[in-house]
């Protein structure tokens, strides 16, 4: 990495998320008007330093880190939208902005026109945005508007600390309640009038939907043809539990998220095809600058399906990045290399600074920047040999093709290998999975999706107007059906499904640190990288999972038994408990394994009372009481170690650690590590407890102002 423009492009995105992570990371909400203003001012110190020559890196970092945390409080402030503050029924009107696919039916994401309810669930006016559940035989078309009566409740915090956070989305996308319809919604004729943003929306949702539909007619397998209305359209509405499944087992969940991959084979081809088409009249392609008609022309295409995608994170960072290619076509520069990376990083952040926690980009910007590490490197390599007169001769016309034939396997193993090590250390950290046969899965896949899937996926949106994709979407979705066969065989090498227990956030930086600086640095400056993925491994093997797992209701537990086995209170199918197996490695398949046993968990009329151990179990347990009654909780306050109630005990003099009402609606879920002490004058080991988390701060910052 000679070049120092580049060196600070890199330096400036890293600067960026850092600032963005120390203003998330704070105990408490600053004063909306501190960072900004401080961002201003240091900003405009930084500019008037480099316009004078005097900015050096260190500067420089100090003003991103900064002008990071002034974006991210300024962003809190300006998406900051009304919210049901309590749980309530009630009348909605909106129009439908979504549709997708839920466990028990459909959910609808609704933009409010009006609603009805009680004053006390409204104190801060009528949201913008609603997730509603309705019944599966529902008749619910994108861009309708509809109305229907609802249950809605305060969007949910993290089943555990650190978990997925609903309330930290719903916040950032202005969605203000989600629950569930008493029936099926009502269709309203003569919508409300909309701002033009909103009716852009609007159509362009009506217009994905219909383009789904008639994709979908074209298919005959249900498996295939839902990944059609996926890689198309970004509908992923119709693929199945299983499919997702298998393709996550296989290493090839990567091909669901419209990133990367799909835009450069969609804006390639477009770009190619234009070429071609430029090129059928030599005269013309003589005189005219074809290359540069045809990135113009690819760029309108990537435009249009990023539209017709969705526009996911992913789908976002890939349309920069392809852009600056196709700009660096049109000005005669190379556009794909890791300033551009950085740069269409630092549009991402600086438009939307939370999405640096979506997996979605940490996963993409992740892989992208590992790739284009590797490649530069190998590319100032050939660069080098060449210079140095290290080819000679010229290889024939077989050796040419079998060179480019192993080259191509070559890139496709190494492409393989970086992105699954980069995604697999966020996949790990976020959802406890890894692909143990991913360079397998990817291997037998991608060829076929690369040469074959997008390209057809493009002819068939080109041909789709005039009523002649059959034949590409035919083709496209035996593709895909070989794909998912080839990821069934590569599911069923890995008996365990791939869960892990999730790293720590440090080690998971740690890991990702090591690996792009050993692909990015140079020489004996590489042996460096190998520290921070030592420490980062060390941690990951060091660290524990919680010991006890108490939920936001105080209703349900989980705790290690004396043999260390992570057991639960209740064990129904439910996203609280796939959070806490998640947080084990174990898969949720094991949960009519793991009830609590009489000699763990003894209730009567009064309450219940579990024995909880540390991970090794060597030490007598900690006493959790989980009473019923007032009486109960008054006597267990003395007996018991810990004591979780849905009383409010504000006023009880309690010597255990207390988890009531009034604290459980500060915390939120909670995590409990158990430690085990031993004195002189015991024989065995006394548990006490180590380190709590909580899912909400205290106070609670704005996302979590009202969660539940």
């Amino acid at each position: 990495m000679g070049n120092p423009g580049l060196n600070r492009v890199l330096w400036a995105i890293f600067g960026l998320a850092a600032g963005i992570w120390i203003y998330f990371a704070l105990p408490q909400e600053p004063s909306p008007y501190v960072f900004p203003a401080l961002a201003l001012l240091v900003a405009s110190i930084g500019i008037w330093k480099h316009l004078k020559g005097r900015l050096g890196l260190t500067g420089m970092l100090v003003v991103w880190v900064v002008c990071g945390s002034g974006l991210a409080s300024l962003r809190t402030t300006i998406v900051d939208a009304p919210r049901v503050t309590a749980r309530a029924s009630f009348e909605v009107t909106g129009w439908v902005a979504d549709v997708s696919r839920s466990a028990r039916g459909k959910r609808v994401l609704l933009h409010v026109t009006a609603i009805n309810g009680p004053a006390y669930a409204l104190k801060q006016g009528n949201p913008e945005r609603v997730r509603i559940s309705v019944p599966k035989e529902s008749t619910v078309r994108v861009g309708s508007t509809i109305s229907v009566r609802a249950r809605l409740f305060p969007p949910a915090g993290p089943a555990v600390p650190g978990g997925y956070d609903f309330s930290f989305i719903a916040y950032f996308q202005k969605i203000g309640a989600s629950g569930f319809a008493f029936g099926k919604p009502d269709e309203v004729s003569g919508a409300a009038s909309r701002g033009r943003v909103s009716e852009f929306m609007r159509v362009l949702a009506g217009v994905r939907a219909s383009l789904s539909e008639r994709l979908l007619k074209f298919t005959q397998t249900p498996d295939a043809g839902a990944l059609v209305a996926a890689l198309l359209v970004g509908n992923r509405d119709h693929i199945s539990d299983e499919t997702e499944d298998v393709l996550r087992q296989a290493g090839l969940a990567h091909i669901l998220a419209i990133s990367g991959l799909h835009m450069a084979l969609f804006a390639g081809g477009a770009f190619s095809l234009l070429v071609m088409l430029l090129a059928l009249s030599p005269r013309f392609a003589l005189i005219q600058p074809i290359h540069q008609f045809a990135a113009l022309g690819a760029l309108v295409a990537a435009t249009l399906y990023l539209l017709i995608s969705g526009a996911s994170v992913a789908t976002q960072r890939s349309f920069i990045m392809i852009a600056l290619v196709f700009l660096g076509i049109l000005i005669g520069r190379r556009g794909l290399t890791l300033r551009s990376v950085a740069i269409a990083g630092l549009a991402l952040l600086i438009m939307a600074p939370e999405n640096l926690f979506h997996p979605g980009f940490q996963m993409s910007f992740a892989a992208v920047l590992c790739l284009v590490a590797a490649y530069e490197a190998l590319r100032e390599r050939k660069s080098g040999k060449e210079k140095s007169g290290g080819r000679l001769t010229a290889p024939g016309p077989n050796r040419g093709v079998l060179t480019l034939i192993s080259k191509w396997a070559g890139g496709l193993i190494l492409t393989s290998l970086i992105a699954g090590l980069a995604t697999g250390v966020v996949g790990a950290y976020h959802f406890g999975r890894i692909a143990p046969y991913g360079l397998v899965g990817n291997i037998l896949g991608m060829p076929i999706f690369s040469l074959v899937t997008m390209p057809m996926g493009l002819l068939a949106l080109l041909l789709l107007p005039f009523g002649l994709a059959s034949f590409p979407v035919t083709v496209m979705e035996a593709s895909l059906s070989l794909i998912l066969e080839m990821a069934r065989f590569t599911a069923n090498l890995d008996a365990g499904r791939g869960h892990v227990v999730p790293p720590p956030a440090a080690s998971a930086f740690l890991l990702f640190c090591g690996l792009f600086g050993g692909l990015v640095l140079r020489g004996r400056l590489r042996i460096a990288a190998f520290l921070p993925a030592f420490l980062g491994s060390a941690l990951w093997l060091l660290s524990n999972g919680p010991d006890i797992q108490i939920s936001a209701t105080g209703l349900h537990l989980a705790a290690r038994d004396a043999d260390g086995v992570f057991r639960l209170t209740s064990t129904r199918q439910g996203f609280r408990n796939e959070m806490w197996l998640q947080r084990e490695g174990m898969d949720v398949s094991t949960l009519s394994e793991l009830p609590m046993a009489d000699d763990q968990k003894r209730c009567d009329d009064e309450g219940c009372v579990v024995h909880a151990f540390p991970v090794n179990g060597l030490a007598n347990p900690l006493i959790v009481a989980l009473p019923r009654t007032v009486s109960a909780a008054i006597q267990d306050c003395s007996r018991a170690d810990l004591v979780i109630t849905d009383f409010d005990m504000s006023g009880a003099n309690c010597t255990a650690q207390l988890f009531d009402r009034s604290k459980r609606a500060q915390t939120g879920a909670v995590s409990i590590w158990l430690s085990s002490m031993r004195t002189d004058e015991e024989m065995q080991a006394r548990t006490g407890i180590e380190r709590i988390e909580n899912a909400k701060s205290i106070p609670a910052r704005p996302w979590h102002q009202w969660a539940e």
